[in-house]
């Protein structure tokens, strides 16, 4: 897969790097305190942006359904287009450096549940509208 232009973003005094094009969106996601691990401009034709945990992406719905009930069916909201889009959980085991190995990492026996949404490239701009509705910038 090609790399895509990244550029860097400051968050709690630590720099990230994102794709070109989502900073806005990811940085403002950390602004309301609902982190990301992982999120990518192009992937496949599709938008991904993948939360830390299950209680991120739970916030972050409840924010969206508290303004759709506002709003009350006058147009389209944020929820209704997270209707629309494709959720992925990502689950896996945490992990710590190996203490008597460098590189390496062992597992601890604690479940990781990350979400994934997903939607097409072309709905970009339609998404940051509804989510700066919601998510207004800090």
């Amino acid at each position: 897969m090609p790399e895509h232009k990244q550029t860097e973003i400051i968050v709690d005094d630590y720099p990230m790097l994102v794709d070109e094009g989502l900073e806005d969106v990811i940085s403002n996601f950390f602004n309301w305190d609902i982190e990301t691990c992982n999120s990518c401009i192009d992937m496949d034709g599709s938008i991904w942006i993948e939360f830390c945990d299950f209680e991120d992406w739970e916030r972050f719905l409840q924010l969206a359904l508290r303004n759709n009930i506002l709003i009350n069916g006058e147009r389209e909201t944020l929820w209704d287009f997270l209707q629309k889009a494709k959720v992925i959980l990502v689950f896996d085991e945490e992990v710590i450096e190996n203490p008597n190995k460098e590189e390496e990492v062992i597992g601890t026996g604690v479940l990781v549940i990350c979400v994934g949404l997903k939607f097409p490239k072309s709905q970009l701009d339609d998404f940051k509208e509804l989510f700066f509705e919601v998510l207004p910038i800090k």
